[in-house]
């Protein structure tokens, strides 16, 4: 045990900005909407600092990364920085769809300042090869019709292959395919706003090659933001050739080069970057870890005494971070402690990725169960209601350097909590000194169904406790690394005003 506002960009030159007064209307409307308003920008101080964030990841995204985004939007604030954002298209698909990759969790629009400008930029290049096929299918079919080539042959013919292009031509992924429209908005918002700094942050790591180019444009201080290692990363294997190897780690280095400072959510991958570029002077990589939000679980109720002992696991699955241990795991667990068949059960919130059937596998009983995309908001209730939040993490290289925002959201519910991650890993490192935590090695079901057994007896006799005090815990929250964020800001356009003042 471990102790212890929003509107669409048009397809004119002109940039559509709209300060989040359109969020406030979001909250009386699924879908904001807004257009320039300068009345805004007259309201904004002189003395104000700016920091343009461009960010894919935002909301309403329904993705971990989009809220770790979204909370230094919301805080940046209270330290004298305010920001305007570049993000992609508004989505409009409910939380709950099963298509996680177009999934959407509108009631986070509410949690982004009212007075924020969101530049959101034209859908068609995220994904362009379908309206393309259609356009220049019918143009064609004017020509080829009468002897049997119709839009629909063209449409057929085209399609497969712009698509493979698509595919072919995504480095670092497919959000490369925004990055013209991205850096053209940035310059735009630029001449209207004079930005003092520019912050971006990957995954996707296409963002940070958008920042690349608005910061040799610019030449302003510039903050790269690592959610997820590079170099390393295990979840999009397009890339994963000899070529594929080398573009990536060329491009990471041009990043890293030419940014300011570097940020990484663990010191693991902090010392990663330093091994691989070195660090003269101490100050140009940082770790700002992931954290949650106090104010999320203010206003969640404590959950009533149950007769039900309650696992989650709130996060996205992937091939990699498979949950099939620990429902072995659970499934030892249930068949050799008395009376658990009728009171365990074991939930999922989140993105599957391969593993839909296996949550809803008939041999449980229903005592294993898939609950969705939930919105935000409804995790966090859940987390906060289960007896148990689970983190999974496997043991690999991705795995030993990961700690997935949920460990902090785990810790800040105030629930029990069951860590199947790499004993010497980073997020097994965060875990310790807090009290309430079992960890166990995610490879091995019999350790994960002794502490499940340990915390069921606990919670038999009403033993099952997690203090933690507000103290303790500060520094995990997203106020917190929203001021270091504020700090980093500060120093990095300090540095800039020296320079400038010793070459006048």
């Amino acid at each position: 045990m471990f102790q212890g506002t929003e509107s669409h960009a048009s397809s004119g030159p002109a940039v559509a900005v709209a300060p989040c007064s359109a969020v406030a209307a979001s909250r009386r409307s699924p879908v904001p909407s807004s257009s320039i308003n300068d009345d805004f920008v007259d309201r904004v101080s002189l003395d104000e600092r700016r920091v343009l964030i461009i960010a894919s990841r935002f909301p309403p995204v329904a993705s971990v990364g989009a809220i770790r985004v979204r909370k230094f939007a919301k805080y940046l604030s209270r330290h004298g920085w305010k920001p305007f954002v570049i993000t992609g298209a508004m989505r409009h698909t409910s939380g709950s769809s099963q298509d996680v990759r177009r999934a959407a969790d509108l009631q986070s629009l509410s949690d982004i300042p009212v007075d924020t400008v969101v530049q959101r930029l034209n859908p068609l290049m995220d994904y362009w090869p379908g309206p393309v096929a259609r356009t220049l299918s019918k143009q064609l079919s004017r020509a080829t019709s009468w002897f049997g080539w119709d839009a629909h042959h063209w449409q057929a013919a085209l399609t497969w292959r712009f698509k493979h292009v698509y595919e072919a031509l995504s480095f670092p992924d497919r959000g490369i395919w925004r990055l013209p429209e991205a850096v053209r908005t940035a310059v735009q918002l630029h001449r209207k706003y004079r930005f003092d700094a520019v912050f971006t942050s990957g995954m996707p790591f296409s963002d940070h090659l958008v920042g690349l180019a608005v910061h040799s444009i610019f030449r302003l201080p510039w903050l790269v933001d690592f959610r997820d290692p590079w170099a390393e990363y295990i979840h999009w294997r397009q890339w994963d050739s000899s070529l594929g190897h080398r573009l990536t780690q060329t491009a990471e280095a041009a990043v890293i080069h030419r940014a300011t400072h570097v940020i990484s959510v663990n010191d693991t991958m902090t010392a990663r970057f330093v091994d691989r570029y070195g660090d003269p002077t101490g100050r140009k990589f940082v770790t700002i870890a992931n954290g949650f939000d106090p104010t999320d679980f203010a206003s969640v109720p404590r959950p009533a005494p149950s007769s039900e002992f309650k696992l989650l696991y709130a996060g996205s699955l992937y091939g990699k971070r498979s949950p099939l241990v620990a429902i072995e795991g659970f499934r030892r667990f249930v068949s050799e402690t008395p009376g658990a068949d009728k009171r365990a059960r074991f939930d999922f919130a989140g993105r599957p990725g391969p593993f839909v059937s296996e949550l809803s596998n008939p041999i449980d009983e229903g005592r294993v169960r898939y609950l969705g995309m939930l919105p935000h908001a409804e995790t966090l209730a859940r987390m906060a209601a289960a007896d148990v939040n689970v983190v999974l993490l496997p043991n690999m290289p991705g795995g030993m350097s990961d700690t997935t925002a949920k460990v902090y959201e785990c810790l800040g519910s105030g629930r029990a909590i069951l860590a199947a991650v790499p004993s010497d890993g980073a997020a097994a490192r965060e875990l310790r000194g807090f009290e309430g935590v079992w960890g166990c090695d995610p490879d091995d079901p019999a350790a994960i169904a002794r502490a499940l057994s340990d915390m069921y007896r606990r919670w038999l006799t009403g033993d099952l406790h997690a203090q933690r005090s507000a103290v303790q815990l500060y520094p995990k929250t997203r106020p917190y690394q929203a001021r270091q964020l504020a700090e980093l800001l500060n120093a990095a356009t300090r540095h800039r005003r020296a320079a400038k003042a010793r070459n006048k």
